[in-house]
């Protein structure tokens, strides 16, 4: 079959002034439910709209030129209700496309889509794409297939749960070629070089942090042998050019054990030498030899979670770990010479306007090369989602103002029963500016780092403009 899949964009406008900070970074869930789909043997087309900003216009003529049998689209939170328009318009132009939705919000509400979609795909849908477009192929309906949902007149029929995959040293690798690769970034805070693309090394957290959607997706933690991921990295140095990885993990490497035999089997090889790469990871998961190794094998940025600057805060989430290990390990990549990016929220359950100024100068207070401070949004899938759903304090569905950058205080939703929307807004300009503004970071930035250039700090400066007047008095 011809299958044209789609990574929708935000729309640029939901995020005003904060617009300006959006990069598309590499979306290795479309990837790789493309590549599974071509391995099928089915002809695919992918349009990631992030990257390309063409909007529906850009994706009806690829429709009109391709004339696609089947259609799947990546759908998460923000862009949910953008997706069901874009549907309807394709189905308007070919009534009898076969189409398919996946990923976070598609998966939790599925009743939202089967109206416009023919089948709603839970869970990791590599192999259950393959499965659905083979009963499509053969003139069947996806009814009873394994990890999905259909609609049946007035009936939503779900097949039986799937079982997680535990080989995934079996999967190929992502076809990065089906995408413009060439585009992609990992954000002004973690690209260092060019081409990018994402890398997965395991699937599922052994966390249960309250406030993230990614439980939804497999609580079983499960990873791909060091080989095969190092395997995957030379494959896409080779075949695409690729200069640097974006781990994708919630957490990567998941210990020093697991840290150094990775970083020695990338210098075994050599490829030490042929790319750098990023992850995210938590502070007490790694210690100072593992760093050292890590920082030999071509990582050269460390995106920690840290979150806040209140312990208290840190408990009540169930985030394990503490103010102090965090400060410790940052000074620890400061001496190995690894660079990071601290990710802060503002606005948690229980956090007064004191404990967010707490957390503003603790982040000011350690030796981070770059933070990115966002409003806590209670995103479906999450504990904290499910929390305030059953308590009555959340009962809104408007799912485009489900982002952590939305600019109107009239429409923005916070998970904070202590702090308004407009406290948490300037809280978010304030830590931003008192940041990146101190004299000592812009110096290390554009003499040591040399990451971010005049162009990113204007737009980030533009992105808080409105408020710098009272962050200056502030500060």
């Amino acid at each position: 079959m011809r299958v044209l899949i789609i990574n929708p964009s935000i729309r640029p406008e939901q995020f005003g002034r904060f617009a300006a900070l959006l990069e598309p970074m590499p979306c290795i869930g479309v990837a790789y439910v493309a590549t599974f789909l071509s391995r099928a043997g089915h002809e695919v087309r992918a349009f990631d709209d992030f990257a390309l900003r063409g909007g529906h216009d850009a994706i009806l003529k690829v429709v009109e030129e391709f004339r696609p049998e089947a259609m799947g689209v990546s759908v998460l939170t923000p862009v949910a209700t953008d997706c069901k328009a874009l549907i309807k318009r394709v189905k308007d132009k070919i009534p009898e496309i076969k189409v398919f939705v996946g990923n976070i919000h598609a998966d939790l509400f599925p009743e939202e889509f089967l109206d416009l979609c023919d089948a709603v795909i839970h869970g990791e849908g590599e192999q259950a794409s393959v499965d659905v477009l083979a009963a499509w192929q053969a003139g069947r309906t996806a009814e009873g297939i394994a990890g999905v949902t259909i609609r049946a007149g007035s009936d939503l029929r779900s097949g039986p749960k799937r079982a997680l995959p535990t080989n995934l040293d079996a999967y190929p690798f992502p076809d990065w070629g089906l995408l413009p690769y060439t585009r992609y970034s990992l954000l002004p805070l973690g690209t260092i070089q060019k081409p990018i693309v994402a890398i997965a090394a395991s699937r599922g957290c052994p966390f249960r942090c309250t406030y993230c959607s990614l439980e939804n997706q497999g609580k079983i933690y499960r990873k791909r042998s060091i080989k095969n991921v190092v395997d995957e990295m030379e494959y896409s140095i080779k075949q695409f050019g690729v200069r640097q990885f974006g781990f994708m993990d919630p957490i990567f490497p998941m210990g020093p054990k697991h840290a150094i035999e990775f970083s020695k089997e990338v210098i075994r090889r050599g490829l030490d030498q042929k790319q750098v790469w990023l992850s995210e990871l938590r502070t007490d998961v790694v210690d100072r030899e593992s760093l050292e190794w890590l920082k030999k094998s071509g990582c050269r940025r460390l995106v920690f979670g840290i979150e806040s600057g209140v312990d208290t805060i840190l408990k009540d989430v169930k985030k394990q770990n503490t103010t102090n290990r965090s400060r410790q390990t940052i000074a620890w990549c400061r001496e190995v010479g690894i660079t990071t990016v601290g990710l802060f929220m503002i606005g948690m359950p229980g956090e007064t306007p004191e404990m967010t100024q707490q957390t503003i100068e603790y982040a000011c207070s350690l030796e981070l090369d770059f933070a990115k401070f966002a409003i806590t949004v209670p995103f479906p899938g999450s504990e904290l989602y499910q929390d305030q759903v059953r308590s009555g304090v959340l009962k809104r569905k408007d799912w485009e103002n489900f982002t952590t950058f939305n600019p109107d205080l009239n429409r923005i939703v916070v998970a904070s029963e202590v702090q308004s929307p407009e406290q948490l807004l300037a809280s978010l300009r304030e830590a931003t500016f008192r940041f990146y503004m101190r004299p000592g970071l812009i110096k290390r930035h554009l003499l040591d780092i040399k990451t971010i250039n005049a162009g990113q700090m204007v737009r980030g400066l533009w992105s808080i403009m409105p408020d710098l007047p009272r962050i200056k008095a502030a500060a």
